[in-house]
């Protein structure tokens, strides 16, 4: 395998933890401390700054906002638009030096930098292929991201294996730093599709993976388990690999309104740009629930619930079931898990600061709160 090869690259460069894992001390947050009384679309992105505020970017509403939790106020930073001062379809807020932040301007296909007080300073194009997935930016300005397989043509990997680089701007140097396991794509996906259908597999099992600094953390899809890169010999942690529960036809009908709820199309937008299709009725549901392929059992752990927090750790969530508990595992620099987090359904880590985790609420009417968790 690619990313086997790439971690066995020279004899005994992969430092393995074999200690049998022990039991997770299960910890529940049961009661915010804040809940911000603003409603929000699609919260994406959360960033605590230096003086506990945060900043806050809304997918849906093409916003990013400054919110202070101790005033229960918020004031807007960033707005809707194609401007150098706005944003369309923000997503991601990257942490850069300086206290600077990076916005993921999706539908503008370019990246916003924000200064410390969240104010945009300017415009940076996604001329590489794969920019709008940047994971993170290290103390010498070189981003982190995943080259799509797509884009490679005869250089693809197999088996859905993706590169993340380190690209350095001032250079233009380009290097691979990892390997790991990217959406699975259908098995007929360079075939015409004769009926709707999603391109990628549903909960089929991915690597997921962020940079932290010059440090990059993946958690592997294969036994469960944290791959730390970045300082020395690659660092693996036990494996935490347990039994998965099997898609239900209820959780194939549920996977396709969420991908149509929250994907954008190219040609949807203003002027042509990436935007949101008609809100899907219940025929078009169950079409297209028809022609996707699905995985037989949930996997491990959510490969987009993966959040850096201080000290090196790494809160993993664990597949969520509507109605029921939602929980992270958290890891350690060495990739040992040394705790379980619990919350009510319904939830969403976003970010975790110096002495809060900051979640997102939904409400059965899709509607999201910002909540602040004091950390035990």
């Amino acid at each position: 395998m690619p990313d086997l090869l790439l971690r066995l690259s020279c004899a005994g460069a992969v430092l393995a933890l074999s200690a049998a894992p022990a039991p997770a001390q299960l910890v529940r947050l049961t009661t915010p401390n804040a809940t911000l009384a603003e409603e929000f679309a699609s919260i994406r992105g959360i960033r605590e700054l230096p003086d506990g505020k945060l900043l806050v970017s809304d997918y849906i509403d093409q916003r990013v906002v400054l919110v202070d939790l101790v005033r229960g106020s918020i004031l807007a930073r960033v707005t809707k638009g194609s401007g150098p001062r706005e944003a369309r379809l923000p997503t991601r807020l990257i942490p850069v030096p300086g206290d600077s932040t990076l916005v993921v301007d999706l539908g503008n296909n370019r990246l916003l930098l924000l200064d410390a007080m969240g104010r945009p300073v300017r415009t940076i194009a996604a001329e590489r292929v794969g920019m709008l997935g940047v994971r993170g930016v290290d103390a010498s300005g070189a981003f982190y991201f995943a080259i799509p397989g797509w884009s490679e043509g005869a250089a693809a990997l197999r088996d859905d294996s993706v590169r993340v680089v380190r690209w350095t701007p001032r250079t233009g140097s380009v290097e691979t730093v990892a390997v790991v396991q990217g959406d699975r794509m259908r098995s007929d996906i360079r075939e015409p599709a004769r009926t709707p259908r999603i391109p990628s597999v549903g909960y089929a099992s991915q690597d997921g993976w962020l940079a932290d600094g010059g440090v990059l953390r993946i958690v592997r899809a294969g036994g469960y388990r944290i791959e730390t890169r970045g300082r020395g010999a690659p660092v693996i942690g036990p494996s935490y690999a347990y039994a998965t529960q099997p898609v239900s036809d209820a959780d194939r009908v549920a996977y396709v309104r969420e991908f149509l709820a929250t994907t954008p199309t190219s040609g949807k937008g203003e002027n042509g740009g990436m935007g949101f299709s008609p809100v899907a009725g219940e025929a078009e549901i169950v079409a297209m629930t028809r022609g996707t392929q699905f995985a037989e059992r949930h996997p491990m752990f959510d490969a987009a619930r993966i959040v850096l927090a201080p000290g090196g750790r790494l809160w993993v969530g664990r597949p969520a079931l509507e109605g029921k508990p939602v929980r992270y595992d958290v890891f350690d620099e060495a990739g040992r898990r040394i705790t379980s987090v619990e919350l009510p359904p319904g939830r969403r880590v976003l970010a975790i600061g110096r002495q809060h985790a900051y979640v997102v609420a939904e409400s059965e009417l899709g509607l999201q709160h910002l909540e602040r968790y004091t950390l035990p």
